[in-house]
């Protein structure tokens, strides 16, 4: 095994490379969407001026589950890339669930904030 700026590099045999670019694709649309829900939270707080307060409140939650979002992504990411270099999966139940969950708690409140 050797090294290059990005790590230490595996044999593609079977499936590694298909499932780490798998698991790199995955990562990246956890990213995405949590940029997604940050901005529209910048949206929100930025262009609805005549909520006040509210609008800045809705925002600063919308940003807060945006970073959320893309911290579990990261924190998946992060297990998935171990469990498929020791040749283990483990897939995510209960920790993925709870994330949406809070996300969605989240974008409601700032709904309800905003009313």
């Amino acid at each position: 095994m050797s090294r290059d700026i990005f790590g230490p590099t595996q044999p593609n045999t079977g499936s590694t490379a298909r499932d780490h670019l798998a698991n790199e694709r995955t990562y990246l649309a956890w990213h995405r969407t949590g940029i997604s829900v940050a901005a529209l939270g910048v949206a929100v707080a930025k262009f609805a001026p005549h909520r006040g307060d509210h609008a800045i409140a809705a925002g600063f939650i919308l940003i807060g589950a945006g970073l959320l979002v893309s911290a579990y992504g990261t924190y998946r990411y992060r297990v998935i890339s171990r469990q498929l270099e020791s040749g283990v999966f483990a897939p995510a139940t209960f920790a993925a669930v709870v994330t949406s969950s809070v996300v969605t708690l989240l974008a409601l409140l700032a709904v309800l904030v905003l009313l």
